[in-house]
This record gives structure tokens, C-alpha cells and sequence, in this order.
């Protein structure tokens, strides 16, 4: 069975990290926007969604990227790669949500 090397491993337990740091920043944002009169509730509850959803995905990566210390598959790299890829995802979405609120569109 092929194996990551052990810096693929280091790299992606980084990654599973600054993902965790990611997703709070993301609830904070949320959190902060309870109070603003300036965003519509619906953008607030998108918001909100995506956030819950990088924190579900970023648990399941940092679970992952701990399992590959142990198991440096393939199999478990890839399962890693794809909640990191899910965590971007949702980052994306709720940053680009959060800029509507910014520049409104034209």
C-alpha cells in the first residue's frame, strides 16, 4: 500500500489547523452580524450556514489529518483532501456572502 511521506502529513495536520483558525473567523464575522441593522437576515442565516458548515468539515479534517499520523494512506490523505476542499468551499461562499454586503450589487 503507498503512503504519503511525512511531510504531506505535517503539511496537511497545518492545514487542518489554519482550518479550525479559519472557521472561527468566520463564526466571529457571524456573531457580529447579529446585531448589524446594515445586512439583510437573510445574508446573516447564509452566513451563518456556511460557517456551521466550515466548522462540520474543518472537525472532520482536523479528525482526518490526526487518523493520517497514524495511517499515512492514500486513502486517508484523499478523505483529508476532500473535507479541506469542503471547508474552502463553505469559506468562499460566506466571504462572497459577506461582500454583497459591502458593495451591494449594481
Amino acid at each position: 500500500m503507498r503512503e504519503v511521506s511525512k511531510q504531506t502529513v505535517e503539511t496537511t495536520y497545518k492545514h487542518a489547523q489554519q482550518s479550525i483558525e479559519s472557521t472561527k473567523d468566520i463564526q466571529q464575522l457571524s456573531k457580529s452580524l447579529e446585531t448589524n441593522d446594515q445586512i439583510e437576515e437573510e445574508q446573516k442565516e447564509r452566513i451563518e450556514a456556511h460557517a456551521e458548515t466550515m466548522q462540520k468539515h474543518a472537525q472532520k479534517f482536523q479528525e482526518l489529518a490526526h487518523r493520517l499520523i497514524e495511517d499515512p494512506s492514500i486513502d486517508v490523505f484523499s478523505e483529508a483532501v476532500e473535507q479541506h476542499i469542503k471547508v474552502n468551499e463553505a469559506y468562499i461562499k460566506a466571504n462572497k456572502e459577506f461582500q454583497k454586503k459591502i458593495q451591494p450589487p449594481a
